[in-house]
């Protein structure tokens, strides 16, 4: 039994530890991913509970920043969908990383309003600013 469990330990972190670059993100943005998008059915499908809102608008903000962090020059690998421009035109990828992060703090911020018509105005600029930045910087998937 002691083996067994040594074994499956090995095994656990010398997958994690295999894990490349574009896994990484995905682990990231899925993250991300945790908090906004019960947020989007909140708004869309109801019902609104404020305090969860509240909870998952500040857990986003908190997890945010996190993915782009992780994209080093050279971590384009099988797993990625990252495209070179990434690279190329550092400038352009970090304004959409700006726009993302500013319409999180606004929809953050915006969290304790009772104003559900602006609240989604401000979910959908976040979820207007990951569009853009996929769509520029974001491959197919292989």
């Amino acid at each position: 039994m002691k083996t067994l469990t040594t074994a499956l330990l090995l095994t656990l972190l010398c997958s994690s530890a295999l894990a490349g670059p574009g896994e990484d993100r995905q682990k990231s943005f899925k993250k991300v991913l945790l908090s906004f998008e019960p947020v989007g059915v909140m708004l869309r499908d109801g019902p609104f509970r404020k305090d969860q809102f509240i909870k998952h608008a500040d857990a986003l903000k908190a997890a945010a920043p996190a993915p782009f962090l992780l994209f080093k020059p050279g971590t384009i690998d099988d797993v990625s969908r990252a495209k070179p421009e990434i690279w190329s035109q550092p400038a352009r990828f970090k304004a959409e990383q700006d726009k993302f992060i500013s319409a999180v703090n606004a929809l953050q911020a915006g969290a304790q309003s009772d104003d559900l018509a602006a609240v989604r105005n401000k979910y959908a600029a976040v979820a207007a600013s990951c569009k853009s930045c996929h769509d520029s910087f974001r491959g197919p998937k292989r």
